[in-house]
């Protein structure tokens, strides 16, 4: 109760600062920008996110069709007004009752052509609605490209030879069906099958787009009002810290955990006041998009507050947030695209709430897929982030790679070394979960002109070193403060390692896989089939790396790194040719 009552404390200060810092001329600006982008997300929302809106203008006379389509800019005239403005250039086109009345220039006929498709499409949707296209006659149509046959010689005898007519068969299913399978397994390579559930109804010119852009973007604009509270947030951190103003609460009765969540309260409370607000003013659903935005909102912050804890300068904070924003920008909105088309997609929070914006559900275990990490990283932020909160580490300067090493130092706990080794690891799986998703995404996203065992290959790389540097780095920050001098408690400080990674990436694999099937890049990461064969090879892989560093020096890890990878490379590579049926 009373270290709730300091974060209170803490919070009130710092609610404070924002009004002041926020006064005066810059306060306008501030609003000004939360209520453009309610503005935009209540438009998409009621009229979607439509190219070329108003493109084309045209007449309608009074027993002309209703026209629906927002491409369309519609007058209604009489007949000769109709016919006026269309040769005057004023309309592109005029429907005269049923007649569509056009000039000769493109124009003319491009916009004759969309509302074509539009009144096809809309011909379609009634009928659908009038009858029951279930009960309808089935009809399907098979196109196989055969080979032509010479032209056979006249018979001699003057009789004509005439085939026998076979009898249709009874069973057309079954027929087009091996047709079907002799052309697949030996027929024209022109063809090509595919098939739908028997209780599926396509149709083609109804089909919505693959891409669901308009809810993306919709969802995305949830997420602008955050990144400006994020924003805010670290800027107010910096500030501090730059001017020392940070180390009067460093003195006062406060452990670090007030002073970070007591400053960090109040952006997360106007960013959670924002989505209500635009929930509500969008008629969803405020519980659903309450749990889809919380954890993104807890993941926005955590990159900030780590940024603002490693470095000191402006210059510097600005342009890694600026780096950091792309790539969790780039996380969230890439996947998100192929929502209902990649189950890959549930990586990302926003696609569940393209999904809420549909009116589709989703389970819980997609949920968990895709925020789990998102909380996770918050926790590991908030834990690292405590216990790196001290003016030596904050004040000081130092490369990237030198503060991100004592950062992960300082959060070990040097009395219990083993187990928190083991559990730096485990801290670790979000982070590389979360970057190898990228990369599964990437593989879908990015055509390539590689053979397919080949690009595995590159992508397996990159997956492997990121696996290798999460598992050994904590044991590289030990070795370099010289807390490791014998080999044997190096090879078990490696099992601890091991044992850690392996425990979160199993639990983080199980998830995904009961959401992301016939991946085999995943599939071949966490050797998903396997238990206790995985654990050694962890062992093993993080052992090499480890008395690498050991022998050469820590100057040397990113070889050791190198070479621990390629023997890991190996072991997934091998993996992924037995997935792929080459093995």
């Amino acid at each position: 109760m009373g270290s709730m009552s300091k974060i209170l404390q803490v919070a009130k200060r710092e609610l404070g600062r924002f009004r002041t810092r926020f006064s005066g001329r810059s306060q306008p600006v501030v609003l000004a920008l939360i209520v453009i982008s309610l503005i935009v997300s209540y438009f998409v929302a009621q009229q979607g996110l439509v190219i070329g809106k108003g493109i084309y203008t045209i007449g309608i006379s009074p027993d002309g069709p209703a026209i629906g389509d927002m491409r369309f800019n519609v007058l209604s005239l009489d007949r000769e007004a109709g016919q006026k403005m269309l040769r005057d250039g004023s309309i592109d086109l005029y429907m005269d009752g049923e007649t569509a009345l056009t000039r000769s220039d493109d124009r003319s006929q491009y916009a004759a052509g969309a509302l074509r498709q539009y009144l096809e499409n809309a011909e379609t949707t009634l009928l659908i609605e009038q009858y029951d296209i279930n009960r309808s006659f089935p009809l399907r149509v098979e196109v196989g490209y055969l080979y032509a046959t010479a032209t056979p010689a006249p018979t001699p005898t003057g009789v004509a030879s005439i085939a026998p007519t076979a009898a249709p068969s009874n069973d057309t299913g079954a027929a087009v069906k091996a047709q079907i399978e002799e052309l697949k397994n030996g027929g024209s390579t022109r063809f090509k099958a595919e098939f739908v559930s028997e209780n599926e109804v396509l149709i083609p010119s109804l089909m919505t787009s693959s891409v669901p852009l308009a809810q993306v973007v919709l969802a995305f604009l949830y997420i602008v009002p955050v990144l400006f509270m994020g924003i805010f947030f670290n800027s107010s951190f910096m500030e501090e810290k730059t001017n020392r103003k940070l180390n009067v609460l460093m003195s006062a009765p406060l452990a670090p955990l007030d002073i970070i969540a007591g400053k960090m309260l109040p952006y997360i409370s106007f960013s959670l006041a924002l989505v209500i607000v635009i929930t509500l003013a969008l008629a969803g659903d405020l519980l659903l998009a309450l749990a889809i935005f919380l954890p993104i909102i807890l993941f926005i912050f955590a990159i900030y507050l780590m940024v603002a804890l490693v470095y000191r300068t402006f210059k510097d904070q600005t342009f890694f947030s600026m780096a950091a924003m792309t790539f969790v920008i780039g996380y969230l909105v890439l996947p998100a695209l192929f929502t209902g088309i990649n189950d890959v997609s549930y990586i990302s929070p926003l696609t569940l709430a393209v999904q809420m914006y549909r009116g589709e559900s989703f389970s819980m275990a997609q949920y968990a897929l895709s925020t789990a990490p998102m909380y996770l990283v918050f926790g590991v932020a908030m834990f690292v982030g405590v216990r790196i909160f001290n003016e030596e580490y904050l004040l000081g300067f130092g490369p990237l790679y030198r503060k991100l090493a004592d950062a992960i130092y300082l959060a070990i706990d040097q009395n219990h070394l083993y187990v928190s080794i083991g559990f730096i690891s485990l801290l670790m799986i979000p982070a590389v979960f979360m970057v190898q998703m990228i990369i599964a995404i990437l593989s879908l996203m990015i055509p390539v002109s590689l053979p397919t065992m080949v690009y595995m290959a590159i992508l397996l790389v990159l997956c492997v070193i990121v696996e290798e540097v999460a598992k050994s780095v904590g044991i590289a920050t030990l070795l370099e403060n010289k807390k490791v001098s014998s080999t044997k408690t190096l090879l078990i400080l490696a099992a601890c390692s091991a044992v850690g990674f392996f425990i979160g990436e199993k639990v983080l694999l199980y998830l995904s896989l009961s959401v992301v099937s016939n991946i085999m890049l995943l599939e071949a990461i966490g050797s998903a089939g396997l238990l206790i064969i995985p654990l050694i090879a962890h062992f093993i892989f993080t052992s090499i790396v480890c008395l690498l560093t050991q022998k050469m020096g820590t100057k040397y890890y990113p070889l050791a790194i190198m070479a621990g990878s390629l023997v890991h490379f190996l072991y997934n590579f091998f993996i992924l040719a037995q997935e792929m049926g080459m093995v």
